[in-house]
Parts: structure tokens; sequence; C-alpha cells
């Protein structure tokens, strides 16, 4: 509870436009987040994309049919298109990468005005959205489809920051105000008109009138209907609220109550944060139709930009791809021959059916060479391919099998499958950690199918790379004598299923285990695996079953019309099975023994999650492994094929898949088809999984769990305070990592690697970190002399001492040289002091002389010096006036704070507040019209 009660009030201080997710503990029921926003707008834009573009062969869609699918979700969606049950789970991931830059903006720009269109910001705000999105279609269309998943994944992650100024617009501006209830096509469409912007000298709200209960009534505050404005806030680049401008409002704006009181947000539907909070949905509403716009726009928009082939890679629409990495070296002659026969036949089985993967990847490896990857739709071309690789050299055994891995990871569709084959250990072992980080940021599923290993070193490896990247990737390590691989082959079938879901995977020794089947199953592969040579069979029990018909089944399984085998060895069993009935079922063994399961099966009913921490007063996704023994908020949203589903519990599955830690919630599928919780959570273990439990609609109980191993670490990595990401071209960038250990004193090994070469350095190489202490890495990274457009580089971070290691992955931003955009801004001012000491005085000219009036004011301008003259002519200017200033800089704000006295014989002034440019405001004080004075 102490957690929730911390980020309540965090969410609460920093809150700029809409909230980036509904993880932040006090969003409200009516209110719209970024994320809802952004995920309403891309399933929106692919549904009408999924209209005008069915599959091959298959009947077209009526306008709306798929748009107006109550509720439309990512599953519905897919279920509808494909007409069969096919996961979604690629293009969540999608949409999840799209957010998550889009709460990048609150990690890196949260105080710039420009991302957020505060402070009048507009010209250079829309000009910001409008560089970003230039950025991202010039960057694919150069690529001429020859982006791989990791190009994708940083054009996902720009985007969603694109996507945030786009958003911010309607949020923090007037536009709704002015009863616009279109979108400003201007924003995504650059040469359509422009709207007028109030310039710095026009008064734009008034006060808001206050309240019995000492709240501010904001409605009616604006005065301009014809011109755009927005708020300002207190942020480094924006120092004052100019007097006559309005605010940003909400009870933790701090120029609030400084007149013009109040302000014009509609960030929220909450009259306490939002002064114009009765705007809220209409504003969200605009912004998601934008978003749309962005996206589907005829003629302008991502989609007829780039076209259908980059609409649908861009949201990993195709499908999942069949991976075979394959050794060529002399030895593996006759592996390659049962891969190509054996592994051929079985996707031919499915090659026309919805479970068919979108396309083939092939990557041979040898030493030294790897490579080059073969990706193809075509099943006979693929098999051609495999048919074509020669086995010859490898003398010397360890292969370059980790840049094959790199290379397929690389080329395939995320969450895929690449079965891995070779016969020798990796010589490129040094690039396991980088694999593992790559397969799990994919959740891609790897399965080495080993007839030998040699280590690099000549040792004996008990925990080889090729397990670590089993473990981690949620699949089964398999090593075979030399010519028996076509014994474990039939695993390849696991692979083609186009809605795949885990119900169990454990360790455990036992004889029997339970487990629960839902009636969104249809088949179940049960797997069976042990470390010794000890033969074993096993047997099925269902929720029908007596004890004649467990007799019956008991060895025999194997020849039940519903059962078929496709791994049968001495220590590994695979079996499918077609579900007949759901409940309770039950995998009983011959003895007693410790076994690894796996209980899976073709389902849409499955679900992702976020693991997440503070930040910046918002809650956002962690970047990199989770700090073991931290707090962080656990975000579990389930997807469901039909029905009304119920969450009971979220769980923390140990490594061998026991449950760690439950945490029972009560959830259940809202109207739009939505079934969400956030549970705060402390990770305690050095490695584990997740898992959901819950009901389906006619109380079927569900279990699902993620196979894929997430580990935690001692060790942490996080950009340091105010760190900036932006480079103008020609410029040189300190980017400063704080690194913290929690675990025992120990040597860490530092890497720094980016995709476009701006880094040139990094320091320190290797530090000793003491558990409890910091260290910092800093990495000098250097644009180019000339740069035609903006372009971005996705930086990696990597910190690495004997069994930890985390990372860090940020965008760093290359620009051109800003162009100069003359100053026509008069510097402000504001009245801090005024001392009337010449009220009431009616005396003649030379007792007036003995009396003194003062003003003291602040005076600054953004871009240059200021200065401050008395408007008067010298013979008219007192004598005895003075006029003293105090100049400094502070946060690029040039500022002059200035005391103005006067005898009480001219109670009035005139002075001339200038900037370098010659840009004038008048600062006028008269007390004369207050009292009449002798003279």
């Amino acid at each position: 509870m102490h957690l929730h009660t911390g980020l309540l009030t965090l969410c609460f201080g920093w809150a700029f436009a809409f909230y980036p997710n509904r993880e932040c503990p006090d969003v409200g029921l009516s209110d719209l987040t970024d994320e809802d926003i952004t995920r309403n707008a891309i399933l929106t834009a692919v549904a009408t994309f999924m209209e005008g573009n069915p599959l091959p062969g298959k009947p077209g869609f009526k306008p709306g049919e798929l748009v107006d699918l109550v509720p439309l979700t990512p599953t519905s969606l897919f279920k509808a298109y494909f007409r069969a049950d096919v996961s979604p789970n690629q293009f969540i991931q999608a949409i999840q990468n799209i957010v998550t830059g889009n709460d990048e903006v609150e990690r890196l720009y949260a105080q710039q005005s420009d991302y957020h269109f505060h402070c009048e910001q507009i010209t250079k705000s829309i000009t910001l959205f409008q560089q970003y999105r230039d950025e991202i279609f010039t960057q694919i269309k150069v690529s001429k489809d020859k982006m791989d998943v990791n190009a994708y994944e940083k054009a996902q992650l720009k985007m969603g920051m694109a996507l945030h100024i786009l958003q911010k617009f309607y949020s923090n501006t007037n536009w709704v105000e002015m009863g616009k209830r279109t979108t400003y096509r201007h924003l995504v469409n650059a040469s359509d008109p422009v709207f007028p912007i109030a310039s710095s000298a026009i008064k734009t709200c008034k006060d808001c009138l206050p309240t019995e209960s000492g709240s501010l009534n904001c409605s009616g505050n604006l005065l301009v209907d014809n011109l755009l404005t927005s708020g300002y806030k207190k942020l480094e680049t924006c120092a004052a609220k100019p007097k006559g401008k309005c605010g940003h409002g909400g009870k933790y704006d701090e120029t609030r109550l400084q007149s013009p009181t109040g302000g014009i947000n509609k960030e929220t539907a909450n009259p306490e944060l939002s002064p114009h909070s009765n705007l809220h949905d209409k504003a969200a509403r605009l912004a998601e139709n934008a978003t749309v716009e962005f996206f589907i726009g005829p003629g302008f928009g991502f989609l007829d930009s780039l076209g259908p082939s980059v609409f649908r890679k861009f949201f990993n629409l195709q499908g999942y791809s069949l991976s075979f990495v394959i050794d060529t070296t002399s030895s593996m002659s006759d592996e390659i021959n049962l891969v190509k026969t054996i592994c051929i036949n079985i996707i031919k089985k499915v090659m026309n059916s919805s479970d068919a993967p979108y396309n083939y990847v092939l990557v041979p490896f040898n030493d030294p060479s790897f490579g080059p990857a073969i990706v193809t739709h075509d099943v006979a071309y693929f098999q051609s391919q495999i048919g074509a690789l020669t086995a010859t050299g490898g003398d010397d055994c360890p292969e370059m099998s980790m840049n094959g891995l790199k290379l397929a990871l690389a080329n395939s569709e995320p969450r895929s499958n690449i079965f891995l084959f070779t016969d020798a250990g990796a010589k490129d072992v040094a690039l396991l950690d980088e694999v593992m980080i790559q397969a799990s940021s994919v959740e891609t599923q790897i399965y080495p199918m080993l007839t030998g290993y040699c280590s690099a070193s000549g040792d004996i490896v008990e925990d080889n790379e090729y397990m670590k990247l089993a473990k981690v990737t949620g699949q089964h390590y398999t090593r075979v004598q030399k010519g028996k691989l076509n014994s474990v082959l039939g695993i390849t079938e696991l692979a083609l299923n186009s809605a795949p879901a885990v119900l169990v995977q454990v360790t455990e020794r036992t004889k029997k285990l339970l487990f629960y089947v839902d009636e969104t199953l249809r088949e179940l592969s049960i797997s069976v695996k042990k470390n010794n040579d000890v033969p074993f069979y096993f047997f099925l029990l269902t929720p029908g079953d007596t004890d004649k018909t467990r007799s019956r089944r008991k060895r025999a399984v194997t020849m039940d019309a519903k059962v078929s085998s496709l791994v049968n060895t001495t220590n590994y069993q695979v079996v499918k099975v077609q579900v007949t009935q759901p409940g309770q079922w039950a995998v009983e063994m011959s003895s007693l023994d410790t076994y690894t399961f796996e209980i899976a099966g073709k389902s849409l009913l499955d679900f992702s999650y976020k693991i997440m921490e503070e930040k910046n007063g918002y809650v956002l996704p962690i970047q990199g492994r989770p700090e073991k023994g931290a707090e962080y908020i656990l975000s579990v949203a389930v997807e469901g094929d039909s029905g009304k589903l119920t969450l009971t519990r979220v769980i923390i599955f140990d490594e061998t898949g026991k449950i760690n830690k439950a945490y029972d919630v009560n959830k259940s599928t809202d109207s739009r088809g939505q079934l969400r919780v956030s549970v705060p959570v402390r990770f305690n273990l050095t490695s584990f999984t997740l898992g959901i439990a819950g009901k389906t609609e006619s109380g079927s109980e569900f279990h699902r769990c993620k196979p894929h191993l997430i580990r935690t670490e001692s060790i942490s990595l996080k950009l340091s305070e105010g760190q900036k990401s932006t480079l103008i071209e020609g410029t040189s960038l300190d980017v400063v990592v704080v690194i913290t250990n929690e675990g025992p004193d120990q040597t860490f090994t530092f890497n720094v690697k980016d995709e476009l070469s701006l880094m040139k350095s990094f320091t320190p190489s290797s530090a000793l970190i003491r558990k409890g202490e910091k260290a910092t890495l800093t990495a000098t990274l250097i644009a180019p002399k000339t740069v035609a457009k903006q372009t971005s580089s996705l930086v990696t971070f990597t910190a690495k001492g004997g069994a930890s290691m985390n990372y860090l992955k940020s965008v760093m931003t290359v620009v051109p040289k800003p162009e100069e955009i003359p100053d026509e801004d008069p510097p402000q001012y504001k009245i801090t002091k005024e001392g009337d000491s010449c009220r009431g005085i009616r005396q003649s000219l030379l007792r007036c002389k003995s009396f003194f009036w003062e003003t003291t004011f602040l005076a600054w301008d953004t871009k240059s010096a200021v200065t401050v003259e008395i408007g008067l002519p010298a013979d008219k200017t007192p004598k005895t006036s003075s006029l003293n200033c105090d100049d400094s800089v502070e946060s690029g704000v040039h500022r002059s704070s200035c005391k103005y006295r006067s005898d009480c014989c001219t109670p009035y002034v005139t002075l001339i507040v200038k900037d370098a440019t010659g840009n004038k405001n008048l600062l006028k004080v008269d007390f004369s019209e207050k009292e009449n004075y002798a003279g």
C-alpha cells in the first residue's frame, strides 16, 4: 500500500497531458490515457486496412464489418480477419513498442515545452512532430525492404514519440475550446492550411472565477476564439507565465494562482487537475482521430506513403516465422538430410492452414563464415535451399552458431520459433548475452537440437550456452546421438501453431501431475522429459475417466485415435491430444521420478505483461532487466477469444515452475473487452516466469504461463537525471549512465554499441563497484558534420560482472542545425513590488521632492539580453530618480531584476524594456490619477 500511495502523489505532481497509461493509480474511470488513445487508434486503423485488404482467396468485408466489432480488441479483430484462431501476440507487441515510445517522452523530455505544446510553443511543436514523422517515413523508404526486426522496433519506438507530440496538441491547446470538432489536419499533413497563432502581445486568458469551495471555475476564461494558444507551465524551457497568457492549470501548476489564474488543460476528467475537464473526452477523441489519420489518412498517412506491405510488417500482422539455423560443417551431412526430409514433410501438412508460418528463414553457419539469411514464403524453395547446403570444413569443432542465431533473430518475425541444429559448441560464445537479450526482447523461442557438443576451450561444460538459451526462451535443450536426430524432429510440429498457449511448465519429482483444461482449447501437447535414461511411460486421465477407462488407457494411450506421438525416446516423449472435455486432467507416470512437463495447446486465451517502475511521476515500463529485490508494478492484460473472463490470480513461478508467489485478484472484462490488472511486486528470485489463473464464462478454470525466463539482476543501469538525448549536426554529446550494484563487490566490464556508429568512445571500460555503491559510465557520441534530416540511433549500454548482467537501450537523435528564426517577440516583465508612498500628499512643489515612491520588477527574454531605459526625455527625468538592474542568465533565460525610484513630484514613469534585436515592451507606472499633486 505504501508503494501505491507514493505513486499517487507523483502521478499528480508531474501530469503534463493525457496520462501515459492506466497503471498510474489515480487515473479516473472516465479518463482516456495516451495508451488508450494510441491503442484504440491503431485498432481502428488496422481494422480499416484489413477491411480493404482481405487475405488472398478469402471473401471480402463489408464497410465497418471489422471496424465496428464489439468489442474491438486485437483478439476479436484477428479472429474475424483470419476466420480462424490466429494469435494477435505479434500485433500486441507492435502496439506495446509504440506505447513504450510514447512513454519515453515522459522519461527523456518531460521538461521540454515543444514535446507537449506548452507555453505557446505551437510552431516548434508542429515542426518537431513533422521531423519525427519524416524521419520514420524516410528511414523505411530508404531501406527498401532491408529493415530487420531491430530496425522496425526502433521505428515503432520513434513512432510512439511522434504520436505523443501529436496527441498533446488536443489536451494542451485551445483547439477544442474554439468549437473545432474535426482534427487540425495541418499537423499530420503539412500541405494543409496553417491556423493562425496568437502572438506574444495578445492576451489570451482572463482570471478564472473563485467558487465557494475555494476552487476555480475556468469556464469562459479564454479571450481568443480565432487564434491558437496553449497554457504556460513552469519548465526548464519555460521560465514564467507572461502577463495575460493562459496557464496550464491544475492544482500542481505553480502558476495557477498567478493572473490570469487557472488554466486550460484537458488532460483528465478531474476538475482539480484539469480546469477544462469537461472537454477531456472531446479532446481525447480528437487525439484518437488524429492518430488514425496519421496512419491511414488518404494520400498522406503512413499506409499511403509507404504501402500495404510495409504497413503489415510495421504492425507485425503477418504471423510468425519458422527458422532453421544449421551447422554446415562436414560432420553434419546426415543431419542436414534428415532436416530436409522430416521437417519439410511436417511443414507441408499445415502449409495451407491457419497454422502455417508467415515465412521461413534459413541461416547456415560454419567457421569462420555464417549466413546469408534466406527468407521465403515458398516451402518448395525453402526445401531446395536446405537441400543445396554443402557440409564441409569445421575441423576445430566449435563453430559460429551465435552469429547464425543473431542473423536468424534479425530476419524472423517477433515471437517466432528458431531450430538450431549443430554438433558443436559456439566459438563466438561471447555473443551469448547479446543473443539472449535479442531473443527475450521479441519473445522468440529457440530450440537447440544437438547431436554432439564441444566447448571453445575444450572443457566439459555442464550448463552450456545452448542449455542457457533454451532455458531463457522457454524451450527444451535436446541432445541425441549421431544418426538419431529423426527420433526428435517431430517436435517441429509443436512450433506450427498459430495460437500457442502454455498451460503448465514445471520440473518436479512426482508420479502424477494435475492440470486444468478450459473449453477454449481444442488440442493439447503433452511433453515429458527427464535427465536419466531409465525408460518411462505415462497415460492421461480426463474428467470423464473411470477406474475402468483408467486401466485401459495405461500405456496404450498413443494407440488412441485422438492421440498422436511426436517424440518417443528413452528420456523424452511428446504427444498431441484432441480435447474432448474441459476440467481437471492428469498425467500419470509409470514411476516416481523427477520430470520436466510442458502442457501446451492452441487457444486465443492468453496474456501479456509489463514490468513497470515510477519515473518522473509516472509509472513507465522498465528498461533492461528488473533489479532483484526492488519494488515494481506488474501489469497484466488478458486476451480472450470470446465470452466474459474473470481473472482470479497473478502468479510468479520459480525457475522450476513451482509457485513462488500468487496475488489474488477478482477482475472481469469490461465493456470494451479489456481485462487488465496491476499489482505491486517485489522480485526476490534470481529468475522466474509469470502466469495467470481465472475462470471462463462457463465457469471452467483456466491457467496460462509464459515460458520465457525473466532474470533479475543485482546491477541496474539508468540514464542520469536531466540527460539530453539530442545531438545537433557536427556536435558531440556525453551520455552518462548511472550504474548501481546491490549485489556483492565485483568488477564489472562495460560496453556501448549503436547502429549508426555515433559512439566515439566510452569510459571506463571496467570498474570495481562495491555493494550499495554507484559508478558512472560516460559515452561520447559525435554527430556527423551535416545531416539532411533528423535521424536516430538505438544505443545499447551493458554492464557485466560474474553472473550478473544488465542493459539499457535508449534512442539518441541527430538533428540538423536549427534555422535562425527572426526574434520578433519583445521581452516580458512582471512587477514584483509597488511602493506608493506619495499617496495622500497635497503639498507644494518644494515639499513633494522630499517624498519618494519605487517599483521593483523582473524583465526577461528567452533569446537575448534585456536592457531597461527610462522613457522620459532628459529634461523631464527627475534628477532624484534612479534605475538599477542586476542581470543574470538561468536555464537559457536572460533576466534583469530592476528597481526604479523617483520623488513624488513625478509620480509616473514609462520604462522601455528592450532585447538585443530591438524588440520593445513598455512598462508604465502612473500614480497621478490616484491623487492630486501640487505643482
